[in-house]
């Protein structure tokens, strides 16, 4: 690459880089990650994770690859001698993020047909209730016809990367940010109108303390890797196409307080309609398929109101589908040197393929359904192996590495280049750079491995 690409705008980098960690995280898997934990008590320990934890990092992943003008792994073996342990940042954050979009691409293919599903009248206002129990099963386990659907989604993500950043991503992720946060209000306001919506809210937001455990606390500190997007290439390539002249701290709380505010959001779309028609929390990744189908059913205009939800989440995906393409192919380019297009088609080939397992076992009667790797199904394994290992352990490698290798001070430098105001990094950062986010993964991710033995 001779010249290296910049964001058209500040609002493009936000857009895009907030469209990239809100995704499915914010949405699909938020919601269901609060159902298997005790609802407020997750969601205290998530922004207290992310607060303490996902910031720095963030803004740490972001700084470096500003410095390098590189993805992770130029960028890392710009800033390491030769063998250093901490040149695996960069390929660690390439099998996330190709793990991520393996089984990721059978989430979105299950939204674009239950998007269809929607617009066919499936989840209208008085549909038989036991005619929805069955659905997801029978879809999540139609494989070729579910496999079609994740190849028009992985074929639609390579069209816009195609594009380039500017014409492609950029201006994708300007339109649909906006579109997705319309709607979900839209549909937040309309759960809290119900009866009984109360109910809902206050399982939500008010957190059982005695739910609190270590699982818990590995789930909530997982989540926040997951839904901020640290390790997984992205940021460490975005963070390489801005200019010494912006201010990644400012954005950088943006961009994090604009997830949040999206995960809380999708809470109050989904947990008080749930509430106000007594249906029971489904603690697992068919969530919005199997819970919210149900909802739709009890409201009038339950038809309009399920294709909305579907085309939201179809947005939130994308988006973040787009942003872990771009930062795959991104960082693979410039260290193959094999041309744009011609890496774009491996990787895309490369998550068709690792793509299969997950479909194959994802619905409760796919063929691999009964395939059990730890006692997790393959698409759980898929995830576990992704969200509490790979990118934990990418975080532990770049955290340690900002605090004993790149050094505080230079950190500081650096990430204040650009910064204005309050938002700068001072010596109160120090505790949490140096001993606080190392500790703190390094802990999790130890635990993490213990319990899952």
């Amino acid at each position: 690459m001779s010249e290296r690409v910049t964001w058209g705008s500040r609002l493009g980098f936000i857009m895009t880089t907030a469209g990239f960690a809100v995704g499915l995280g914010a949405i699909w898997r938020f919601p269901y990650m609060m159902s298997k934990n005790g609802g407020g008590a997750f969601l205290l320990l998530y922004l207290l994770t992310t607060l303490c934890v996902g910031v720095p990092l963030f803004i740490a992943e972001i700084m470096l690859g500003r410095v390098t003008r590189h993805g992770g792994i130029l960028g890392m073996r710009q800033l390491t001698p030769p063998r250093s342990p901490f040149r695996l940042m960069g390929w660690l954050g390439i099998a996330s993020g190709i793990g991520i979009l393996s089984y990721y691409s059978v989430i979105l293919a299950l939204l674009l047909v239950y998007f269809v599903k929607s617009l066919g009248g499936a989840f209208a206002y008085g549909t038989d209730m036991a005619a929805l129990s069955p659905l997801f099963d029978v879809t999540s386990s139609s494989v070729g016809a579910l496999g079609l659907y994740v190849l028009m989604a992985i074929v639609l993500m390579g069209g816009i990367i195609r594009a380039g950043l500017k014409s492609g991503l950029e201006r994708a992720c300007k339109y649909l940010m906006p579109v997705l946060l319309l709607f979900l209000g839209i549909l937040a306001v309309r759960s809290l109108s119900l009866p009984e919506a109360e109910k809902g809210v206050a399982w939500l937001l008010k957190p059982d303390f005695s739910r609190i455990d270590i699982q818990v606390a590995l789930d909530a500190l997982g989540h926040t890797f997951f839904a901020v997007g640290i390790g997984v290439s992205t940021a460490f390539v975005f963070g390489s196409y801005l200019n010494e002249q912006s201010n990644i701290i400012a954005d950088a709380l943006i961009i994090i307080a604009i997830n949040a505010a999206v995960a809380v959001l999708a809470g109050l779309a989904i947990f008080p309609a749930m509430y106000a028609f007594g249906l029971t929390k489904a603690a697992g990744t068919g969530l919005v398929f199997e819970t919210m189908p149900a909802v739709f059913a009890h409201l009038p205009g339950g038809w309009f109101l399920s294709a909305g939800f579907f085309f939201l989440l179809i947005i939130s995906g994308f988006a973040s589908g787009l942003g872990l393409v771009e930062g795959v192919v991104g960082t693979l380019d410039e260290a193959w040197k094999l041309g744009r297009n011609k890496t774009l088609f491996l990787v895309l080939a490369a998550v068709l393929l690792l793509s299969l397992p997950p479909l194959l076992s994802y619905g409760a009667h796919a063929p691999w359904a009964s395939i059990r790797l730890w006692d997790r199904s393959i698409f759980v394994f898929a995830e576990y192996v992704v969200t509490a290992l790979l990118m934990p352990v990418g975080a532990l490698l770049m955290s340690v590495f900002v605090a004993w290798k790149f050094g505080f001070s230079r950190f500081a430098e650096e990430a204040n280049k650009g910064a204005a105001g309050c938002c700068r990094v001072t010596r109160n950062w120090k505790p949490f750079i140096v001993a606080v986010v190392p500790c703190a993964v390094g802990t999790i991710l130890l635990l993490g491995i213990l319990i899952s033995l």
